[in-house]
């Protein structure tokens, strides 16, 4: 038996949006809700090779990954959120509400958290549910 990234490897196209640099207003201390800060976003999306395999080479055939991006533009500009997680979570759901998304990505990461580390960082992985049981 094949486990869930196996299946979503035979499956589908896994697209990526790798290191998007953007200024959010983040965080639940008090100096971070005065300024935006800069977070890096990573986000993978799979997507069934019937959705993602275009016979005539044309865009209108396959999903576009240049929603990503905009997704991200959009949830970060509705306004100060607190956590990472609840960051990633709304652009997990906003990319699962297309329903040719079989699975979602997301990696957020705070690069000015803390002076001695890279990047403080949250990861979500989310399947959809009617996927798991296809």
């Amino acid at each position: 038996m094949l486990s869930l990234l196996e299946t979503l490897s035979l499956s589908c196209r896994r697209l990526a949006l790798e290191d998007m640099q953007i200024e959010a207003r983040i965080g639940a201390h008090d100096d971070e809700r005065n300024q935006a800060q800069p977070i890096v976003v990573n986000i993978a999306v799979w997507v069934p090779l019937r959705f993602s395999t275009a016979a005539r080479d044309r865009l209108d055939e396959v999903y576009s990954y240049s929603v990503l991006p905009q997704i991200v533009r959009n949830v970060v500009a509705e306004g100060h959120i607190d956590l990472q997680e609840t960051l990633g979570d709304r652009i997990l759901e906003r990319l699962l509400a297309d329903e040719r998304v079989a699975a979602v990505r997301v990696k957020t990461s705070k690069v000015r958290a803390y002076p001695d580390a890279k990047a403080v960082s949250v990861e979500t992985f989310r399947c959809r549910t009617s996927f798991i049981h296809d």
